[in-house]
């Protein structure tokens, strides 16, 4: 009999971290994306299409777990998430594989309140709506004793990889070679914001604990504060003075007539015009935090942006 593993779609930053996490506790694991290719070296990927259910249980047929860390364009996202999630399922249910989900909060939508797992989904798009519509589909197949599943949620992510983020390289790499910070929405309203390193260890926790088996988890944020003084912590560790390019609510609504990127950002605006915080308390309560400080994780961000330049 061919030896169990651990299968992670997507070698995203996310996906890497994870693949990080599980080296730790020596777990046998392959990695997975379309191409068969990783900016990695000593790690053989497999080379799988997630639209394709075949592909998809073929590389799953001896998985133990399934970590769901698949990233796409904002433009696919629509035609292509509920199909890869259907796939997972599939699969994970011929082998009896736990799923484990990396999930944002998209699904919420627009909330007067910090983000608790209790929260009704309140999608007011094509962006927020197929977000709910998947994660849907997993904790149903799981009621219906199809799977096994979990879903780790976390809000934008920042650190080692991580390039096209709020806290990606319009950030960092701008501030290291001197341009201008490009960010949307009030700088001066506080957002949740996650260390990758830290998604990726609550992902792995979940996986290995039974009683997180059949729920949604928010993976531990430390406490939220406002771009602008995030940016002045990163400015301040490189000895810099911040400047921006800011795309305000106008902005991205007349912009959004002409620009793709800009109308995937209308729908979404809402999360940088209000207080955007998530409570983690629920996990935090039985598997304790983990959090990076902001200190920390930005002196490992600027440190990987500079090896990486």
């Amino acid at each position: 009999m061919e030896s169990k593993y651990d299968v992670i779609f997507g070698t995203g930053p996310l996906g890497l971290a994870v693949m990080n996490e599980l080296k730790k506790s020596r777990r046998n694991f392959i990695l997975v994306n379309r191409s068969g290719k990783a900016p990695i070296s000593n790690v053989a990927v497999e080379k799988c299409d997630a639209l394709n259910k075949q592909d998809v249980v073929k590389v799953c047929q001896n998985a133990s777990s399934i970590y769901h860390c698949i990233g796409l364009p904002y433009k696919e996202w629509k035609e292509k998430l509920p199909i890869i999630m259907d796939n997972i399922i599939e699969s994970a249910s011929r082998v009896e594989a736990k799923i484990v989900y990396a999930d944002n909060l998209y699904a919420y939508g627009p909330q007067k309140q910090p983000f608790h797992e209790k929260l009704t989904y309140n999608p007011i798009g094509e962006k927020t709506r197929v977000r709910a519509e998947v994660s849907t589909m997993l904790m149903k197949a799981h009621e219906a004793g199809k799977v096994i599943a979990t879903i780790g949620r976390g809000s934008d992510f920042y650190g080692p990889r991580v390039r096209n983020s709020i806290l990606g390289e319009r950030v960092f790499k701008h501030l290291i070679e001197g341009k201008k910070v490009e960010l949307i929405g009030d700088l001066k309203v506080r957002h949740s914001h996650i260390f990758i390193e830290d998604f990726a260890k609550g992902l792995v926790k979940l996986c290995n604990e039974p009683q997180a088996e059949g729920e949604v988890w928010h993976l531990p944020h430390v406490e939220a504060k406002s771009n602008q003084e995030i940016v002045n912590m990163i400015a301040n560790k490189l000895s810099v003075k911040p400047k921006y390019r800011i795309a305000n609510n106008l902005i991205v609504n007349v912009g959004a007539i002409f620009n793709p990127f800009m109308k995937d950002m209308k729908e979404l605006i809402y999360q940088h015009q209000y207080d955007f915080i998530v409570d983690s308390t629920k996990y935090e309560k039985i598997f304790g935090s983990h959090s990076h400080s902001f200190t920390d994780g930005i002196e490992k961000t600027i440190k990987w942006y500079k090896d990486n330049n």
